[in-house]
């Protein structure tokens, strides 16, 4: 007999069983809770910062806020990297003119959406490594386990 007919014996064996499948996605659900802390933190922080403005323009003087602003503008971090400050200096007024102004007093919440929306696509980013990830240590976990089992350093 074959070594691994000790475990697989038919094609339904390597069928993932509902309740695994249910239990990977509440795995998944919990690390992207966690993941998305930083996101909200940064988010709240940026709306403290756009609230103490009482011109749009006045955004672009404060400096602790540029890189959000970027974000805010829709460009991603791998993106901004790529940016000359004259590249990114544009970005921020397309923002203010097309978004923010006609956002008018409600431009604050549009500052925060926008920032939120832009950093939940970061996120979905590097969720779908995530999944794959976790596999790959639960199988690791079984495989160091069983060679231990059988004595095999």
């Amino acid at each position: 007999m074959k070594p691994y007919r000790r475990h697989l014996r038919s094609a339904d064996d390597l069928i993932t069983l509902p309740q695994d499948i249910r239990a990977g996605f509440v795995a998944l659900a919990l690390e992207r809770g966690r993941r998305a802390t930083p996101y909200i933190t940064e988010g709240r922080a940026l709306r403290v910062s756009a609230s103490n403005v009482s011109e749009l323009i006045l955004l672009k003087q404060i400096d602790r806020i540029q890189t959000a602003l970027l974000t805010v503008a829709g460009v991603s971090d791998k993106a901004a990297g790529y940016f000359e400050d004259s590249d990114k200096s544009k970005a921020i007024d397309n923002l203010i003119a097309e978004f923010l102004e006609p956002a008018g007093a409600a431009f604050v919440e549009e500052v925060v959406y926008r920032f939120l929306l832009t950093r939940g696509d970061t996120l979905g980013g590097s969720m779908r490594n995530v999944g794959g990830l976790l596999a790959l240590r639960k199988l690791a976990r079984y495989l160091i386990a069983s060679l231990t089992n059988a004595g095999i350093p």
